[in-house]
């Protein structure tokens, strides 16, 4: 179970997510350290940076359910799913 502190901070984190994506697609353009993605010129790019955004939204909203008790721990999920993650 996590601690109130760090699920504040998930759920903080996928709130600012949440903000630049919606930010992001209506300027067409998004900024990732100290270069601009222009989606006229790079569509790829644009869309997997907004992909890996969402990402970290759904991070937030598991985060959420399993704090309320709705689904199991998203940590143990990502762990069995991907073995290759597992802390030493």
């Amino acid at each position: 179970m996590y601690s109130m502190f760090y699920a504040g901070l998930i759920e903080a984190l996928g709130a600012f997510a949440l903000w630049s994506i919606v930010t992001d697609i209506r300027a067409g353009s998004t900024t990732n350290r100290s270069t601009t993605i222009e989606v006229k010129d790079n569509p790829g790019g644009f869309y997997f940076v907004q992909i890996a955004k969402a990402g970290v939204v759904c991070f937030a909203a598991a985060t959420l359910l399993h704090g309320l008790g709705l689904i199991g721990d998203p940590v143990t999920w990502i762990h069995e799913t991907f073995p290759f993650l597992k802390s030493r």
